[in-house]
């Protein structure tokens, strides 16, 4: 099993529809809302503090003050709640995980009208045991990466039918894994979608899915 250093991190490939005529990407959310500056940074640094509460045993003092700080962190944000549909957090589609916190943080390296690729790294929060990543969080990676792939090129938005999920062998965490994605077919509102996750050659799981795009007025 290797455990290498983390790969440098291309940048994410942004679906057309993000692309403004001089290449640039938009900060704006899918729906057109617009990102503040630094909100895909602040993201970044959760996701490692959730990494590093993890890997820790903090003393007493630590608890209490970080206790604290969480406490009138929760106060600032509920002064910005939001409606579903104009919160930020799972539609910045640029951005790997969406800005989803709960979501393993896929990089997008290649995009076609067929298949994509990707990579991937599981911190320490997604810890299973023996170094290796948890098995519930595998079925996310794939029901995000295949979801998000099934509505790419401006398709309607779909909902998960079907995910089964096949564990070849282990999945380590700290290493950058490769992800894949591909339409195996399209018949109507069906899309039927594979993906898989290797380390390296070794292939550590793989996924078959089925995703219904939305009739008008579904939710």
């Amino acid at each position: 099993m290797s455990h290498e250093s983390p790969d440098p991190r291309p940048e994410p490939v942004a679906p057309a529809a993000l692309v403004r005529t001089d290449g640039s990407v938009t900060d704006r959310t899918w729906d057109g809302h617009l990102v503040p500056e630094g909100y895909s940074d602040m993201i970044d640094g959760v996701r490692e503090l959730l990494d590093r509460i993890a890997a820790a045993v903090p003393g007493a003092d630590l608890v209490a003050s970080t206790t604290k700080a969480v406490a009138e962190l929760n106060d600032r944000f509920a002064e910005h709640a939001v409606a579903e549909p104009d919160q930020l957090s799972g539609r910045l589609i640029t951005v790997p995980g969406r800005a989803q916190l709960a979501v393993p943080a896929v990089h997008i390296d290649e995009i076609g009208e067929d298949g994509m690729s990707g990579h991937v790294w599981f911190g320490r929060h997604f810890l299973g045991s023996n170094g290796v990543v948890h098995g519930g969080a595998i079925p996310m990676l794939f029901d995000d990466l295949l979801g998000r792939f099934a509505i790419v090129g401006g398709g309607a938005r779909s909902r998960t039918a079907f995910l089964h999920v096949d564990y070849r062998s282990v999945a380590p965490i700290e290493t950058t894994l490769r992800v894949t994605a591909h339409v195996e077919r399209v018949e109507g509102r069906k899309h039927f979608l594979r993906g898989e996750l290797l380390d390296g050659d070794r292939l550590c799981a793989e996924a078959s899915a089925l995703f219904l795009t939305l009739k008008d007025g579904q939710q």
